[in-house]
Parts: C-alpha cells; sequence; structure tokens
C-alpha cells in the first residue's frame, strides 16, 4: 500500500513539473479583412468628411444577400471590410445617400489550418478588382494576399481640389 501512495504521490507531482505537450499558440486576430486606404490624386491619405455607408453584397444564386458593414460612418480614410467565402465580393459605398460606388473583387479562397486548438483561417488572394467611378476615381490593388496580418491592400483615388492652404 505505501507503494501506491509512493507512485500516487510520483505522477501527481510530475504533471505540475511537466507542461502538456501542445502549447496555444494562436494569432490574436484570425479573421483576415481587406484593407482600403483613400488617397487623393497625388497619393496622399485623405478623409471622406461626409456620412459614408458601406454595404457587403453576396449572389447567393436566385437572391441577393446585402449586408451593412459600416454604417453612416464620417471622417473616413480607411476601411477594414471583411471578404466573402465565395469567389467574388462586391461592396456598396454609399455616399450620404446622394450616390453609390460598387466595388467588385474576384479573389482565390486559401484555408489555412494552423493547429487543433486554433482551427482554420481563411486567407485570400485578389485575382482581379474594378470599380465604378461616380465619386472615386479608380482602385488601385496594393497588395493581392489578404490574410490577418493588417496591411493596406488597396487604394481608392480621389479627385480632391486645392484649397490653396
Amino acid at each position: 500500500m505505501k507503494k501506491l501512495s509512493v507512485i500516487l504521490c510520483v505522477m501527481i507531482l510530475s504533471a505540475f513539473f511537466f507542461p502538456a505537450c501542445e502549447v496555444e499558440n494562436c494569432p490574436p486576430n484570425a479573421l483576415a479583412f481587406a484593407h482600403f486606404s483613400f488617397v487623393d490624386q497625388y497619393g496622399r491619405s485623405v478623409s471622406y468628411t461626409d456620412t459614408l455607408t458601406v454595404i457587403g453584397q453576396i449572389d447567393s444564386g436566385d437572391s441577393t444577400i446585402n449586408d451593412t458593414l459600416i454604417n453612416r460612418e464620417t471622417e473616413v480614410s480607411e476601411l477594414n471590410v471583411p471578404l466573402s467565402y465565395g469567389t467574388q465580393t462586391r461592396f456598396i459605398l454609399s455616399y450620404n445617400r446622394r450616390s453609390r460606388d460598387v466595388i467588385t473583387i474576384n479573389h482565390r479562397n486559401i484555408p489555412y489550418f494552423m493547429n487543433l486548438d486554433c482551427g482554420t483561417m481563411m486567407f485570400y488572394e485578389v485575382t482581379s478588382a474594378e470599380s465604378t467611378s461616380r465619386m472615386l476615381d479608380s482602385l488601385v490593388i496594393t497588395n493581392p494576399n489578404i490574410d490577418n496580418n493588417e496591411k493596406e491592400n488597396f487604394k481608392i483615388y480621389f479627385t480632391v481640389t486645392d484649397t490653396g492652404e
């Protein structure tokens, strides 16, 4: 009986001295967002001072699903928005209900498995992007790889008139 108690004590004590085999090493941000920067025709950062609403739009066969991602935001100089798990994501930029621009992004989905504790993340590779030009001038892909690192992926160009300041 003494041997059993000694073995039990050794097993309990060894549990405190030897950590588990797997150490949780999950990234703090497991979601991948497309990052858009607003710039003027000279490449300088600008803010859209009026009210901006961003709507995500997904075509699901027979119907279209709309979801408001950013609602009536002011002083916007950048956007961080998620992409869909389909191969195309469309965003509608609504400028104070006066005008709208549509941004369409075609992308390849890349599932990324980190480990059992963290699960799977979805990364993207942008294959093409286009936009209408009612308020914005153009859309440029600056980094086609969208992952969970926060970095600029697109520049949205606006023509800004000089105020002489």
